[in-house]
């Protein structure tokens, strides 16, 4: 792992307001039921080194670097804008429902976007009810697709690897669309935890 930058590089956070990102391929349609498929990518070993020691190194948790990197997927594969996602943590219980920037591109780097997602859960305080389209799932025991998640991001681990499971309704997203976004979660999560500098 890369180590971060220091502190004193840490530049103010100024948190815009973007317009609401188009995340879905398709309108949901009332008369059309949703159908769900999963794409699984291959249990990794290094990713999973390189989230906890970026967490460890920053004093960040976990959910944090993770809501960030999806942040920065989403921003570089549908664009730039803000979208409700649903944050489930590792010891299960309630949903924290937060507003995610996503970009890739200045002012939102590596730091900027660690330090949104850092300011986004600590602002919010868990709830049951969720409309959100997005649901980032910690719970290895919990499925959260099927209801009003279009998109759920499960993340969890086995054998020391880091497992990312992508269950998607085809009648919103086209299955390229979802293979885009697993091939480049990766590079994201690599970027946050190489170069983001701990939040203030």
């Amino acid at each position: 792992m890369v180590a971060p930058y220091m502190a004193d590089e840490v530049r103010p956070f100024v948190n815009p307001v973007p317009i609401k990102l188009q995340l879905v391929d398709h309108a949901a349609d009332e008369r059309i039921s949703p159908q769900f498929e999963k794409l699984s990518t291959s249990p990794n070993s290094e990713l999973a080194g390189e989230l906890d020691g970026a967490a460890d190194w920053l004093g960040v948790r976990v959910e944090e670097i993770l809501l960030a990197a999806l942040g920065r997927t989403l921003g570089r594969t549908r664009g730039e804008g803000a979208v409700a996602v649903d944050v489930r943590a590792g010891g299960g219980g309630s949903l924290h429902n937060v507003s995610l920037i996503c970009s890739d591109a200045p002012p939102m780097g590596p730091t900027e976007m660690l330090q949104g997602a850092h300011n986004a859960l600590a602002a919010t305080s868990g709830s049951g009810d969720t409309t959100s389209e997005v649901l980032l799932n910690l719970a290895a025991d919990r499925n959260g697709a099927g209801g009003n998640h279009a998109l759920e991001l499960q993340v969890h681990r086995a054998d020391g690897q880091l497992h990312l499971d992508w269950t998607y309704d085809t009648t919103r997203f086209d299955a390229y669309s979802i293979e885009e976004l697993a091939e480049q979660f990766p590079f994201a999560l690599i970027e946050l935890t190489s170069d983001a500098a701990a939040p203030l």
